[in-house]
């Protein structure tokens, strides 16, 4: 098929408007296309104006059935991009229609390549429009946060502007330090000219030491999420004394673990064995311990011992109707009290967990009151704190706040050392918790960041194998995160007026190079180290040869 000049145009040049002339027809190439095959030829034809670009140079303003000099169709890309982009499709997904729907001749990999092609462009596109949109709102309210893909690959970091939900930056770091990310940080508000209004993050150390350090004037928001379950996660550690003693217990039932193929005689049933005859309660015990957490609602250890008592008292109740006498009721006797004294065992620690759980959840509430003024809450919580360091010191009156340490939750710590522990995070949070009352918008977490990362992760298993995610962060987790927050109408923008290969070429060489500086990391890891073998056979050779000459010359 031979493409003319664009009859809109009138033989008339797109840049000066005077006339143009044809000059000759390139040798034509094949274009693959979702409609098959085309041999497309191009006129060529140049400005009659000495003073124009175009003079000295051939062209043609239509429109091509190829894109940037490829072989295959732009209708081929356009499809590539939008199932990928808008639908979310796998690439193997997009291949299988390619080749059935369309029959065309393609191969898997050339598909994966074009999908990079794509998730770099919009990357790319997506970053000029963040530009444009944080100049037009004249500042930035920032949150970071990093991503450890896992592996040997550097921890990824998105900085984001929350008001706008775009990301304005992506560093990749082996290490951090404080320094490191003021410099980074400078490099964005250069690029973007606006000031930071405000800070949210999750409270690492290299943050709040890069804030403290150099940007002390500006609001720093603390995560509310992240304060709460470091809380949480104190009282879940001690809630799983209470689970473990339980489910040991209940696994550990003689109508568990008796042999399945062993029968004995019951009253007016005959021989079966005990498990058999045990089937249904051993069932809904096992149900029972199968109780996740639901965080910050629901402890698993609480509920199964709430469940378990109320179940023992079931079992209590039946067996008063029940002869003493029989196989079962015997048995079924037993297994109450085992479980009762289960239960008695830890009741210290349920009326300790109750008690933690209501204070936390009175902390929980007061923080989620959005109509409640700063003062208020600081007020609030202040007294909840105070009250908890009471209980903390009724219990260990020895302990002393200047005292106070962080630690890991662990299930062997005391109940007043997790009151402590929640005391000193307290103090550790308070001065950021409520930062946000100054921002535009109430940003309370940095849940955004946290989110961004797991969709970027879903998709990345989309192409690739969960032990291939952390090569795929490194080398492509940059573009995924921007292309996760942006509209759905910047994804449906043409791809194709998009298009430039000389941008591609460039987009491409630095694809290729993240992917060889990770794998370069692989051969390291993988290759045999002899050099300390070599060295010693080298230097006990020419030992040898030293001797053998001073023999020969003696």
């Amino acid at each position: 098929m031979r493409l003319g000049y664009p009859k809109e145009l009138n033989l008339k040049c797109p840049l000066c408007e005077h006339d143009v002339k044809y000059v000759y027809a390139n040798g034509g190439k094949i274009v693959h296309t979702l409609n098959g095959d085309i041999n497309q030829i191009v006129n060529l034809y140049k400005c009659t104006n000495g003073e124009c670009e175009f003079h000295d140079k051939v062209f043609n303003p239509a429109p091509r059935f190829d894109y940037g000099g490829r072989y295959y169709g732009a209708d081929v890309f356009r499809l590539i991009a939008d199932e990928f982009l808008i639908y979310d499709l796998k690439s193997d997904q997009i291949y299988k229609r390619l080749t059935k729907k369309y029959q065309l001749s393609i191969s898997p990999e050339t598909v994966n390549r074009m999908c990079d092609d794509v998730l770099m462009l919009k990357s790319l596109k997506i970053d000029e429009k963040t530009l444009q949109i944080i100049r037009e709102q004249g500042y930035i309210l920032l949150g970071l946060d990093g991503q450890d893909p896992g592996g040997d690959a550097p921890a990824l970091w998105n900085f984001m502007d929350l008001i706008s939900n775009r990301v304005l930056a992506t560093r990749k770091f082996d290490s951090l330090d404080y320094k490191t990310l003021h410099r980074n940080i400078e490099e964005i508000c250069e690029v973007y000219g606006v000031k930071i209004i405000g800070w949210v993050s999750d409270k690492q150390n290299v943050i709040t030491k890069c804030h403290d350090e150099f940007y002390a004037d500006i609001p720093h928001q603390y995560c509310q999420y992240h304060f709460l379950r470091n809380t949480w996660n104190h009282l879940a550690a001690l809630d799983s004394n209470i689970y473990m003693l339980l489910k040991k217990t209940i696994t550990g039932l003689y109508i568990h673990t008796a042999s399945k193929n062993t029968a004995v005689y019951f009253e007016n049933v005959g021989k079966v064995s005990v498990r058999k005859a045990f089937k249904n309660t051993d069932k809904d015990l096992q149900v029972m311990i199968k109780a996740r957490n639901k965080v910050f609602k629901e402890l698993r250890g609480i509920w199964l011992y709430e469940k378990l008592t109320e179940y023992v008292g079931k079992m209590d109740e039946l067996l008063k109707g029940l002869n003493p006498n029989f196989r079962f009721t015997k048995i079924l006797n037993r297994t109450a009290v085992t479980l009762r004294e289960a239960l008695k065992e830890i009741t210290r620690f349920y009326d300790d967990i109750c008690e933690l759980s209501n204070d936390f959840q009175q902390v929980r509430q007061i923080l989620g009151e959005n109509k409640t003024s700063k003062e208020e809450k600081v007020e609030k919580l202040g007294i909840s704190y105070d009250l908890i360091l009471t209980k903390a010191k009724k219990r260990t009156p020895e302990l002393k706040e200047e005292d106070l340490r962080s630690f890991l939750p662990d299930k062997k710590k005391s109940t007043a050392e997790i009151l402590g522990e929640w005391y000193r995070l307290w103090e550790s949070y308070r001065n950021g918790l409520f930062e946000y009352y100054g921002f535009p918008e109430l940003f309370k977490t940095n849940m955004v960041l946290e989110h961004g990362f797991s969709k970027e992760k879903q998709a990345i298993l989309n192409r690739v194998a969960k032990g291939n995610i952390s090569h795929m962060v490194a080398t492509r987790g940059e573009d995924y995160l921007r292309i996760k927050h942006c509209t759905i109408e910047e994804l449906e923008v043409d791809i194709v007026e998009q298009y430039s290969e000389e941008i591609m070429r460039k987009l491409r060489a630095n694809l290729s190079a993240n992917i060889k500086e990770q794998t370069a990391k692989w051969r390291t890891r993988s290759r045999h180290y002899e050099g300390l073998t070599v060295d010693i056979s080298e230097y006990y050779q020419n030992i040898g040869i030293s001797r053998a000459e001073g023999i020969i010359v003696g």
